[in-house]
Order: C-alpha cells, then sequence, then structure tokens
C-alpha cells in the first residue's frame, strides 16, 4: 500500500471523527455491480464503523443486483429529486464512487457539485476530475470494489469487513472483471477475493444470482442483437451492434438488459474491437478492444471509462 493512499485515508478518518456529518454515498447513472458493489459495500463498512449513511443513485439498477444486503436501501434520485437534492444539500461528507466527474450523475450532478459538503472521490477510471476534495484514483486494479477493499482496511482493520460487505465487494469486481476474464492481471486482486472468501462469501450463489437470474425479455433481447442487429467486418476485425428505443422496448427493456452485450462479438475468430449503439434520451456508445488492439480509449478523446473499453454519451439530434 502506497504512502498516498494512507494519507488520503487519513484525511478522510478526520472527516469522519465528526459525528455530527451527514454521510451521503453516490454512484454514477445506470449503476452497474462495481457502482452497486462498491456503495453496499461501503455501507456496510461505514455501519460497522458506527456510522449512518444515506445511498443515492441518479436512476435505479438491474434487477439481477437486487438481492444484495441493504440494496433496498439505495435511493433512486429519479423519483424522488427534491427530497434527495436536500439530503445531498444538507451533507457534510459525499462519497463519489465509481465515477470521475459528476456528468456522469446526470441531473444529480449540479446538486453534487453544488453541495458544501467534502466530496471523496474513489475510482478506477482515466482522467479524473479536479473537483474533488479528496481523490483515490488508480486505473491500474480491477474495480472501484477492490479500492473500497482497501480504503475500508485502512479506516478502520479488516474487522470491519463481515459478510454483507465482503459479498456486496466481491460482486463489484467479479462483474466489473467479466468473472474474471479481463482487467484482473494483478496479484493483488486475487489476494483481496481470497480474502473475501474467508470472510463467508458464497462464490457459487454470487456467480448464479447475477448471471443466472435475467428476465426472459433480456434473453430474448441477446438473441435478437446477436442474430439480426449485428454487423461483422472481417475485413476491419471489427462489429457493431445497434438497438433503436424501440427495438427495446419490444422485449420489456429495464435498466442492465444491455450490459454485457458488447462483448459477444469479440468471441468472433479474428474480431479485434467490438462497438454498441442503444438509443434512449439520446444514444450510448459502449465499445471494447480485444487486448492485442489499439486501445480505444486512446484512439477517442471522450473516452471515460478503460484502456481497453469507453463509453461516451450522445445527445440527439434536433428534430
Amino acid at each position: 500500500m502506497n504512502d498516498s493512499l494512507e494519507k488520503k485515508v487519513n484525511i478522510i478518518k478526520d472527516l469522519l471523527t465528526d459525528n455530527s456529518k451527514q454521510i451521503v454515498i453516490t454512484s454514477h447513472h445506470n449503476p452497474d455491480g462495481d457502482a452497486i458493489g462498491s456503495m453496499l459495500g461501503l455501507y456496510h463498512v461505514l455501519k460497522c464503523m458506527g456510522y449512518d449513511a444515506t445511498m443515492i443513485s441518479p436512476n435505479g439498477f438491474p434487477d439481477f443486483l437486487s438481492w444484495i444486503e441493504g440494496s433496498s436501501l439505495i435511493h433512486n434520485f429519479s423519483r424522488s429529486k427534491k427530497k434527495l437534492s436536500k439530503i445531498i444539500q444538507e451533507a457534510g461528507i459525499v462519497f463519489s464512487l465509481d465515477y470521475n466527474g459528476f456528468a456522469r450523475l446526470e441531473e444529480m450532478g449540479d446538486v453534487v457539485a453544488k453541495c458544501s459538503a467534502k466530496k471523496i472521490m474513489i475510482d478506477h477510471h482515466p482522467n479524473p476530475e479536479k473537483t474533488f476534495d479528496v481523490s483515490i484514483s488508480n486505473v491500474n486494479v480491477s474495480s472501484t470494489a477492490e479500492l473500497v477493499y482497501e480504503v475500508s482496511c485502512l479506516l478502520c482493520g479488516s474487522k470491519t469487513i463481515n459478510i454483507d460487505s465482503a459479498t456486496s465487494i466481491y460482486v463489484g469486481i467479479m462483474t466489473d472483471t467479466g468473472s474474471f476474464s479481463f482487467g484482473c492481471s494483478r496479484p493483488r486482486t486475487f489476494e483481496i477475493v481470497a480474502q473475501l472468501i474467508a470472510k463467508g462469501v458464497d462464490i457459487e450463489s454470487a456467480q448464479q444470482r447475477v448471471y443466472n437470474n435475467f428476465s426472459e425479455g433480456r434473453m430474448r433481447l441477446l438473441g435478437f442483437a446477436l442474430s439480426s442487429k449485428m454487423k461483422v467486418f472481417p475485413e476491419f476485425r471489427s462489429a457493431y451492434i445497434s438497438l433503436t428505443r424501440n427495438e427495446l422496448n419490444q422485449f420489456s427493456y429495464a435498466i442492465g438488459d444491455t450490459e454485457g452485450l458488447v462483448n459477444y462479438p469479440l468471441s468472433i475468430k479474428g474480431i479485434v474491437f467490438s462497438a454498441m449503439f442503444v438509443e434512449n434520451e439520446g444514444f450510448v456508445l459502449d465499445a471494447r478492444a480485444g487486448l492485442w488492439a489499439q486501445p480505444p480509449a486512446k484512439i477517442v478523446n471522450s473516452a471515460i471509462r478503460h484502456e481497453y473499453c469507453f463509453k461516451a454519451w450522445i445527445q440527439p439530434f434536433p428534430r
């Protein structure tokens, strides 16, 4: 563990000593497994330390994550903007997990950016904004959940990691590495996973509940996307999938249903680059490259994720 991280965690310790400060834990719009796992992991750690915290997500999260202990306590900002804006404005500390800039919070971004709370970022994406009071950023770790584990152990030792926080953090690491198939080449990642298992995490159950818990609509959407909407260009070693809002609605689309679809074309022999375009309010562009390809984050200036994957939001054209 480097000295810089320890110094930053000591600052967090000092901020937490004032028990009168309300604590809010946030993550990005359309939260994935790492976002939810990180939020819940930190929530349970703070609870073990005697702190109460309010978890707020900009919008809803995938149903296949709703089994994690404490997930029902996550507030949906889009459903209660006035009430939750007041909680954020009155907070003394805001944890910003799995995002590196307030734009990733959509409507909630302005509220968090303008609040007077001390803002603590814990994240693993490149190019973080310099708008946080404490920035814990490391692009080399597998996930934000892995960083949450490191921070938690420095805050109060591994005794604060109970079965609930351990399971949450494990889900974050598992989902952000595609079940340990990418972004997890550091031995430290597996050391942490071993420690989480020692805390009692049931890895078979976690795998089952996350990956074998999809809706019928999601499975039919996957089949439709691969059979009818996937375009392959062998000469460019590339492929893409595009889905319109009407097509999503045909399959009763819910948040999380397109998560991971962009990875499927990479299973085709010779394909090293895959992109997916999904229409929502605008278009979401999600792209992945095989480890042997030119990292797309070095090609596209607006990249906001990892070296070999990026996601960008494209505003709709005026009608």
